[in-house]
């Protein structure tokens, strides 16, 4: 059985719109910890670890070298990505959820070598 091109694109559509609807569910109320649980699952322990050492759960922690956010995600690299994968404006790498599906993007193409912080995981 075949499947129509249609119904491929909403196939492959569909992990991301369950990172909007988690979006919707996880709420501004959530902590740091709360919204990365939400969307790395499993891993969370490992990606709040890393949180804490590039940022120490500060989701508006900027460093010296251009780092943005709960996992540091740098402008020069990642703003143009940043936007395209969430669709959000760059200004809401400083909101934890997005910073953290942005992060989990990353994550989920190269693991954690994008951060320095990476051996805390």
């Amino acid at each position: 059985m075949t499947t129509s091109p249609t119904l491929r694109r909403r196939a492959r559509r569909l992990p991301l719109l369950a990172v909007f609807a988690i979006a919707l569910l996880a709420g501004a109320a959530c902590t740091p910890q709360q919204q990365i649980a939400a969307v790395f699952g499993d891993r969370a322990p490992e990606a709040q670890r890393v949180a804490h050492c590039e940022s120490t759960m500060n989701p508006l922690a900027v460093s010296p070298t251009n780092d943005h956010g709960l996992f540091q995600i740098n402008s020069r690299y990642h703003r143009a990505s940043f936007e395209q994968v969430t669709g959000q404006p760059w200004h809401m790498v400083y909101d934890a959820f997005w910073n953290t599906v942005y992060a989990k993007h990353l994550h989920d193409k190269q693991g954690w070598a994008p951060w320095t912080c990476r051996y805390a995981a």
